[in-house]
């Protein structure tokens, strides 16, 4: 266990070193066990190792954009970026956009990172000598508390008129290209003095890959008293690389540890799946049997129509050679109506099956046997308040008949437009063997 400290204490001054924000070893371990005191630090570190992949660096940029985000966009940040890598965990996707737990799952995340973009390869390329750097400015602090300020006259806030809105813009448009010009001339300016003092030291090279000194050397040489300044950032550079090099050796600890991390999630996972967990819904017992019964009939539907579609196929593969544009419109405009036929047909079978399944009738329809229309006679009553007299004509369920009636109105209205489309393409038919010949259709068919 201590090598394993010793080892994640390691992993964490690597991560330090090259500019995540702190943490400590013992996250890892409360990660391990799930801890959600562990949750935050981990999102907050991928996000930086995140924007490490996509940049190479860590640098202001990324704590200010972290601090910028709230606690939903982040971890919905980091949840996309993870999948676009090839993470596609569903626990890791299923994790609370709150922070408030799965501090394990973003710890094995975390190790995927770390192995998948070989983060601690990057970070050995992304260290560089400070001698190497061609710009002497960044041993200077600089400070921009008067440059960010806002002027007085942003300060004061008064209403201007459209016109002096329009000259104020122009104004601060001839600035912008000044500044610009100016900005150019300096980078011109710049790379000539950099030429001068790469021709001044030629010859001169304290690096075997160059023959003349940096700026940045011979501004070291002189301004002597900078060195101390550069062997601190020399002997910095020499701990990262030491760090890391240093990890390369045990690296071997950390992913048996992480091993046990994945074995913990394991075991965890049996036992929430254990018998003794039991989940009640509310279905009624009979329900089972009826969805059985539904998916039985709809089975034998699409088996009946399977074989009329393969009927279908075969005569459309022996007409396709020899059937014009004409008789095809006429083909599909009766299949299509033979189509909403069956689909009718089948609606109202299920309609009067579930009118005669109801348990409960409401109304009664009572009937008389005259064969006189004026002496036909309907009563509508309850059901419960049925008199001997009425009891003996027989009752009939209104809804019931209304069903059936509506049931045969939309059939003869069906059959009347399927003989229709029949008749016409028929006609259509024969007008067209006939020259010359002209089918004009009724107003009734129009």
């Amino acid at each position: 266990m201590a090598q394993v400290r010793e080892t994640i204490e390691l992993l964490v001054k690597v991560l330090r070193g090259n500019g995540t924000s702190k943490i400590k070893a013992e996250s890892f371990r409360l990660a391990k066990f799930n801890n959600d005191t562990a949750t935050e630090t981990f999102w907050s570190l991928l996000f930086e190792l995140l924007y490490f992949c996509k940049y190479g660096t860590i640098d202001e940029v990324a704590f200010k954009a972290k601090a910028e985000l709230s606690i939903e966009e982040l971890v919905v940040y980091v949840k996309q970026e993870m999948q676009r890598k090839g993470f596609l965990s569903r626990e890791f996707a299923s994790l609370p956009n709150d922070m408030s737990s799965g501090s394990r799952e973003i710890l094995l995340g975390f190790a995927w990172l770390l192995c998948k973009e070989g983060l601690i390869d990057k970070f050995m390329e992304s260290c560089s000598s400070p001698l190497d750097e061609e710009d002497p400015s960044f041993m200077y602090e600089f400070e921009f508390e008067d440059m960010t300020k806002p002027s007085k006259q942003m300060q004061t806030q008064r209403v201007i008129s459209p016109g002096q809105k329009v000259q104020h813009l122009r104004l601060l448009n001839g600035k912008l290209r000044s500044n610009i010009r100016q900005l150019q001339a300096l980078q011109r300016e710049k790379a000539k003095l950099q030429n001068r003092v790469h021709d001044s030291t030629y010859g001169v090279s304290l690096n075997p890959e160059r023959n003349h000194l940096s700026v940045m050397e011979v501004h070291l040489l002189k301004h002597p008293e900078l060195m101390k300044k550069i062997l601190k950032l020399l002997e910095k550079d020499n701990e990262r690389l030491q760090n890391m090099l240093s990890w390369k050796d045990q690296e071997e600890v950390f992913w048996k540890w992480m091993e046990s991390v994945l074995d913990h999630k394991l075991k965890d996972k049996v036992e929430d799946m254990s018998p003794g967990r039991m989940t009640f819904y509310n279905i009624p017992p009979d329900a089972v049997i009826k969805m059985e019964s539904a998916k039985q009939q709809l089975e034998d539907a699409i088996m009946k129509y399977e074989q009329i579609i393969e009927e279908i196929e075969e005569i459309w593969e022996s007409k396709r050679s020899s059937i014009s544009g004409r008789e095809l419109d006429n083909l599909l405009s009766s299949i299509n109506t033979e189509i909403s036929l069956q689909r009718a047909n089948l609606a109202l079978d299920s309609t009067e099956d579930i009118l005669h399944n109801q348990k409960e009738t409401r109304f009664l329809l009572t009937k008389n046997n005259s064969k006189k229309l004026s002496n036909l006679s309907s009563h509508i009553h309850v059901s419960s308040h049925v008199t001997p007299q009425e009891q003996s004509a027989p009752a009939v369920d209104i809804e019931h008949e209304l069903a059936l009636m509506e049931r045969q109105l939309e059939r003869i209205e069906l059959e009347t437009n399927r003989k229709r489309e029949k008749y016409r393409g028929q006609l259509e038919n024969l007008a067209s063997t006939v020259p010359e010949a002209i089918c004009i259709q009724p107003m009734s068919c129009r």
